[in-house]
């Protein structure tokens, strides 16, 4: 019996039905962007690096309480109290020299004749910055020990010679000595011997240096002496004595802790008296109202 056929139909597509259904589109985007979003943090994954403000709630995750950074401190034990002396002071970085006392060994009055007595001499303000400068020599470079030096002055000549104390027990080496005393004799060579108010023509003044290198220092207030084992005929001193009264000539005097440039301590009104105890060339110590200082000459009429 022979099969039956059906007929064959062929169906033809409007172009509404080639249209792509966008309603289907949609939900599956919108499905699959949520899964994209959603999964990482469901699943406590991090996609992608931290911005700054996750590195700081990381910071603040991972940095131990303040109270546990706190209690080492607190538990730590008091510090001891600290001394009540105070710290001696560092010694200074450069080369040092301590110059002591001055000794007039003899001197000469205007006939050349020796004088036994040869009184002060107002040498010092002049004649110790100029010692206190040999640090600066060369041959004095990280010298340690003492040494005297003597000063030859003739004030008619207005010259003065440096030389070594022939008597002086030194352990300085010769040579070092001898580069000490050239120094010297070129700071002395300008002396203002003008400023020393002397009685004699010609005095010879021995000082005593201490020298100390760099880091090192005297640690007490230290006079070395000067030609030992000779009898002093004089000594210098920083002032000449003076006796008497003064009257305040200005109108306001300025009374000075040191001559010139020293630190004012009092102001002192025209008619003020005043005791005059001593003297540095145009400058006069006094004493007034319980306070010592210095006032120039032409502030009292001198």
């Amino acid at each position: 019996m022979a099969k039956s056929t059906r007929p064959v139909t062929i169906e033809r597509p409007t172009p509404a039905d080639e249209r792509p259904a966008w309603s289907r589109v949609g939900i599956v985007a919108a499905v699959g962007f949520v899964l994209g979003v959603a999964w990482p943090k469901l699943a406590g994954v991090k996609v992608g690096p931290n911005v700054p403000g996750d590195l700081k709630a990381q910071a603040e995750v991972t940095a131990p309480p303040a109270s546990a950074q706190a209690a080492p401190a607190a538990a730590a034990p008091p510090p001891t109290a600290a001394p009540t002396a105070e710290p001696a002071a560092a010694p200074s970085n450069k080369q040092t020299v301590t110059v002591g006392p001055g000794k007039i060994s003899r001197c000469w009055d205007k006939k050349n004749k020796k004088v036994s007595d040869c009184g002060a001499l107002q040498l010092d303000p002049v004649a110790v910055p100029k010692l206190q400068g040999l640090a600066e020599c060369p041959s004095a470079v990280g010298l340690s020990g003492k040494l005297t030096l003597g000063l030859e002055i003739d004030f008619e000549k207005k010259e003065v010679h440096v030389v070594k104390n022939k008597k002086d027990k030194t352990t300085i080496p010769t040579s070092t000595v001898t580069g000490i005393v050239q120094c010297a004799s070129r700071a002395f060579a300008n002396l203002p011997l003008e400023d020393v108010p002397n009685k004699h023509r010609n005095y010879t003044v021995q000082y005593g240096l201490t020298f100390y290198p760099p880091g090192k220092g005297p640690e007490e207030a230290e006079a070395p002496a000067a030609g030992e084992g000779e009898d002093a005929a004089g000594s210098t001193t920083s002032e000449a004595e003076a006796n008497g009264t003064g009257v305040v000539s200005w109108d306001t005097a300025l009374v000075r802790k040191d001559p010139k440039d020293g630190e004012v301590v009092a102001r002192l009104v025209r008619g003020t008296k005043i005791k005059l105890v001593g003297r540095r060339n145009d400058w006069f110590k006094v004493e007034t109202g319980g306070k010592t200082g210095w006032i120039y000459r032409g502030a009292i009429g001198l």
